[in-house]
């Protein structure tokens, strides 16, 4: 079984079809975010380190062209998708996205526009919301690149560097390599949850009379 995956993910690799199925799950994984994208990221950087393709280049600008149109797509059709916003039921990990979305909105829209490029669930209620409330779209725009850059970059660097490490076993360096994307954006979300919860709390004491 797992030899019979690996053949495939090899043959996948080693073809030019990978840019396109590659960026069809990032543009996908905009509206819905079941699958993380950045998975498939670690997996070609992965490969990429081990056995010198997909070409690390092609794939970053792949990513960043289907994450922008994924996402400004969404934020055009704001509006629209609102409804089914309303509909999120309380409690759920959607919700939690959506409360995520609320908080940072608050603080200033470009920093939560880049950071919410690394939380799935939070990035597409983010591009829904500022497109519903009428938000500039050439700063959404503006933010949303600098985020995906980043996003596509980190996800093909951690591949890549577990690809290095593991050069003489590309499937172990994919296993590795996501396992670490996972840890790291854990750990991520929740150092910056803690610093934007020390903020409010400084702010909430200066404000104070």
């Amino acid at each position: 079984m797992v030899a019979s995956v690996t053949a495939w993910i090899e043959m996948v690799m080693l073809t030019q079809w990978v840019y396109p199925l590659v960026g069809s799950l990032i543009f996908l994984d905009c509206f819905f975010p079941v699958l993380p994208s950045e998975i498939p990221l670690n997996m070609v950087g992965a490969w990429s380190a081990s056995q010198g393709y997909p070409h690390v280049p092609t794939m970053f600008f792949v990513a960043l062209v289907a994450a922008i149109l994924g996402d400004n797509l969404c934020f055009l059709l704001g509006t629209r998708l609102m409804t089914w916003v309303n509909r999120v039921q309380k409690g759920s990990k959607a919700y939690e996205g959506l409360a995520w979305v609320k908080r940072n909105m608050r603080r200033g829209g470009g920093a939560a526009i880049i950071i919410a490029r690394f939380i799935p669930s939070a990035r597409l209620f983010m591009t829904i919301l500022l497109g519903s409330m009428r938000y500039p779209w050439p700063l959404f725009f503006f933010f949303d690149t600098i985020g995906v850059s980043i996003w596509a970059a980190q996800a093909l660097a951690i591949g890549y560097v577990g690809g290095m490490a593991f050069s003489d076993s590309p499937a172990l360096a994919m296993v590795v390599s996501i396992i670490a994307a996972i840890i790291i954006g854990f750990g991520l979300q929740k150092a910056q949850n803690a610093l934007l919860e020390w903020w409010d709390t400084r702010r909430g004491y200066a404000e104070t009379p």
